[in-house]
């Protein structure tokens, strides 16, 4: 598998066919005599950011806690549970339990329900 082209920016999916983002880094654990193992999926602005310009990461890292959900570690999820690499990535987590979403959920509630017709809510 070559790991940059077959997973890194693909869509996530989760066990319920739930889009949950997009591969945004690896986690990696290096050994002196064993080799080099994947242990963790990243997902979220600060890997990504990361990977266009390294200030980049610590601007947006503040951003994120002025303004949005409050997370302090990013979005990882265990290699272990992966369990299809193809155009996309399937996942056996549920997207809603891994913060996955927090951004989506924060926006929904803080932004979009206030604009008028926006909302979830169904109108009486």
């Amino acid at each position: 598998m070559h790991l940059i082209r077959d997973v890194l920016d693909k869509q996530l999916i989760d066990r319920e066919d739930c889009k949950m983002g997009r591969a945004s880094g690896l986690i990696m654990q290096l050994g002196e005599n064993t080799q080099p193992r994947v242990t963790h999926i990243v997902i979220g602005g600060p890997a990504l950011w990361m990977r266009i310009r390294p200030g980049l990461r610590k601007l947006s890292t503040k951003l994120a806690h002025l303004w949005g959900p409050k997370r302090k570690e990013p979005v990882t999820i265990p290699w272990s549970r992966v369990k299809t690499v193809g155009k996309d990535v399937n996942l056996d987590v549920e997207a809603k339990e891994t913060g996955a979403l927090d951004w989506e959920l924060w926006i929904a509630r803080h932004i979009i329900e206030r604009i008028p017709g926006g909302g979830s809510k169904e109108e009486e």
